[in-house]
C-alpha cells in the first residue's frame, strides 16, 4: 500500500492514547511524513484529542481508517471550517463515540464532524436541568404536587403520608385484613416528562425510584397474601424482604415476582420491557404464556413488545441504573433511543428528517443536570447531525 493513501488498522487515536507498540508507532510516524495531507490530518486529530482530554474524556471506537480519514480530511481541507464552540465541552463526564453502520459494514468515528446546533435560543437555551417533582393522586382523585418541600397528608383510612426531603413516605401499617379493613385503597405517583426522578417509600418499607415519564400505582396498605404494584415507565425497586408475602410488579406485558431484592424495570408504552437484576432473585412471567425466566444478579431479561419473545443476557448493572444518580449511560445505544431518553428527561419532542437514527450508535454518559442546549450541541458533533426548531415546537433532526 502507499502510505499517503491509507493507514494500518491501528488508528491515530490509539497512537495519541499510547495504545500502540513501538513498531505501530513507527508506522504512524512514517505515514505522517509521507505527504502534507497526512501531516495536516495528524495535526488536526492531535489538537482535537488534546482539547477533548481537557474538557471531555472521549472514547473512540476502532474502524476502517481509510473511510474515517477521508471524512476527516474533507473537514480539514474544507473552506467553510468554523471554530468549535466552547460550550460543547461542558459535559465533562461525556465519553462519546459515534458509529455509522453502512451497507458495507464500515465503522466510522465521527468525533471531528463540523456540524453546529441551529436552534432558536429563546425556546431551547432556557430549558434547564430537570427538577425533582411528582404528582400524587389520592384514592378520592385529588392530586397534589410534591417536590422537595416537606408536607403531610392523610388518606381516608387514616394512613399518614409525609413528603420529607424529596421522598414520599408512608406510615408502616399492617395488611388491610390484619388492620380490620375490607378494601385496598390505592394511590398513584406520576413523574412527568422533564422532572427528573422521585422516590417513594411504601408502607412495607420497600423503596421505589421513579424515572421521568413514569407512574406507579400501589395500595397504601398491602393485602395479607401479597404486595402488588403496577408500573408504567421506568423504576428501580429495593424490596423489603417478606417470605410470607411476595412482592409482585405488574407491567403491560409481564409480571415480576420477588421476595426481597433490588432490580430495575423499564416498561414504557409500545417498547420492549427490560428487567435488570441487581441483587437477590426475580421471576419474570410474560402474560402471553411464554416460559418464565428466573434472573440472577447481573442479568437482564428483554420481553419483545412485537414478537413477545423473552430473552436473557448479561449487562452492566451500573449503566442500567445510572439514571438514579442523574446520569444517562450510553452503551452502544442507537441515536433513536437516546433521543427518546432526552425527550423524557427534558420534555421535548424530536422529528427525524432524513436521518437514519437507528444506524448511529453512541457510547458514553451524559449528566442530566446540564441544559438541553449543551446536550444537543455535543450530540450534533459526535452524531454528525443538525438540530433545528421545527413545526409545533418540535426539534427537527437532520
Amino acid at each position: 500500500m502507499r502510505m499517503e493513501d491509507q493507514m494500518s488498522e491501528s488508528s491515530l487515536l490509539d497512537y495519541f492514547n499510547g495504545e500502540l507498540s513501538d513498531a505501530e508507532e513507527k508506522e504512524i510516524l512514517e505515514w505522517k511524513e509521507a505527504c502534507v495531507t497526512n501531516r495536516n490530518l495528524f495535526e488536526q486529530v492531535r489538537k482535537e484529542h488534546l482539547r477533548l482530554r481537557r474538557g471531555v474524556r472521549a472514547s473512540l471506537i476502532k474502524g476502517d481508517y481509510s473511510s474515517v480519514s477521508s471524512r476527516i480530511s474533507r473537514n480539514v481541507s474544507g473552506n467553510n471550517r468554523r471554530s468549535w464552540s466552547r460550550r460543547t465541552f461542558k459535559l465533562k463526564d461525556l465519553m462519546v463515540a459515534a458509529v455509522l453502520v453502512a451497507a458495507v459494514s464500515v465503522v466510522a468515528t465521527l468525533l471531528l464532524s463540523q456540524y453546529f446546533l441551529e436552534l432558536d435560543s429563546r425556546s431551547v437555551a432556557d430549558i434547564g436541568a430537570p427538577a425533582h417533582t411528582a404528582i400524587l393522586e389520592l384514592s378520592d382523585g385529588t392530586q397534589h404536587y410534591i417536590g422537595s418541600n416537606d408536607a403531610s397528608l392523610k388518606e381516608k383510612n387514616g394512613t399518614k403520608l409525609a413528603v420529607n426531603g424529596g421522598n414520599l413516605v408512608y406510615d408502616k401499617h399492617k395488611s388491610v385484613e390484619e388492620a380490620g379493613r375490607e378494601e385496598l385503597i390505592y394511590n398513584k405517583v406520576t413523574v412527568p416528562r422533564g422532572t427528573g426522578h422521585y422516590r417513594v417509600i411504601l408502607s412495607d418499607g420497600s423503596v421505589v425510584w421513579l424515572n421521568s415519564d413514569s407512574h406507579l400505582e400501589y395500595p397504601v396498605s398491602f393485602a395479607k397474601e401479597e404486595r402488588r404494584v403496577k408500573i408504567c415507565g421506568e423504576a428501580y425497586f429495593e424490596v423489603a424482604r417478606d417470605e410470607a408475602k411476595p412482592f409482585i410488579v405488574e407491567t403491560t406485558l409481564q409480571s415480576i415476582s420477588v421476595l426481597g431484592t433490588k432490580f430495575n424495570v423499564t416498561a414504557y408504552p409500545s417498547e420492549s420491557i427490560q428487567t435488570t437484576l441487581v441483587s437477590g432473585s426475580v421471576k419474570v412471567v410474560p402474560e402471553n404464556g411464554a416460559e418464565a425466566a428466573i434472573l440472577i444478579p447481573g442479568e437482564q431479561s428483554v420481553l419483545d413488545a412485537i414478537t413477545g419473545d423473552l430473552s436473557v443476557s448479561k449487562v452492566s448493572v451500573s449503566d442500567v441504573i445510572s439514571w438514579k444518580s442523574g446520569i444517562t449511560s450510553i452503551d452502544n445505544m442507537p441515536l433513536s433511543k437516546i433521543l427518546k431518553v432526552i425527550s423524557r428527561t427534558y420534555d421535548v419532542d424530536f422529528e427525524l428528517t432524513g436521518v437514519q437514527a437507528e444506524q448511529i450508535y453512541l457510547q458514553g454518559s451524559i449528566p442530566n443536570d446540564e441544559k438541553l442546549e449543551v446536550v444537543l450541541s455535543v450530540l450534533s458533533r459526535v452524531a454528525d447531525v443538525k438540530f433545528k426548531m421545527g413545526d409545533h415546537g418540535k426539534i427537527r433532526v437532520e
